[in-house]
């Protein structure tokens, strides 16, 4: 009987935070993120990092202001330019505007040299108000490894027999 009581009370327990998890939060939550976008000039020169976002969002999920707070000013822009292209929602809000701070985590993957990229990334996770993009840089190829010597012959070898001779 003991045990039947014991598993009545955990199966309460687990449908009760079950439920507690399903629940929309109230407040500001992202909509639609854009398409992913790496500024070229941060991966040709290997920059990564967070970029913090100081966002003020209307009732209706608009985005009425947004200013970068901190972070490698080659990522800012794109930053920027990303969060303005975003849909949010605003549920549960009762004021006209609501105060939230984004993070845009730029990351590099391994560098691709002389092979054809991947085409899964760039790569985009979202984590809360955590944005992390994914990737990878192109590095140079090493030609001299492809190049074969080839023997080449002078004009004088043209009129001499023995030419190859040694």
């Amino acid at each position: 009987m003991a045990l039947f009581i014991v598993c009545v009370l955990s199966c309460a327990a687990l449908a009760k935070s079950s439920s507690t998890e399903n629940t929309p939060q109230s407040g500001p939550g992202i909509a639609k993120l854009p398409p992913p976008f790496y500024p070229p000039t941060a991966l040709a020169a290997h920059v990564s990092g967070d970029v913090e976002l100081d966002l003020v969002i209307g009732r209706d999920g608009s985005l009425q202001s947004a200013v970068a707070a901190s972070g490698p000013p080659m990522l800012r822009q794109a930053a920027l330019e990303a969060v303005q292209k975003t849909q949010f929602d605003c549920l549960g809000c009762v004021e006209n505007s609501t105060r939230l701070r984004m993070t845009y985590r730029f990351g590099l993957g391994e560098t691709v040299y002389c092979s054809n990229p991947d085409s899964s990334y760039p790569r985009v996770a979202q984590s809360n108000n955590t944005i992390t993009m994914t990737d990878r840089p192109i590095g140079t190829c090493n030609l001299a490894g492809t190049i074969e010597r080839v023997r080449v012959r002078s004009a004088k070898c043209l009129f001499l027999w023995k030419c190859g001779w040694r």
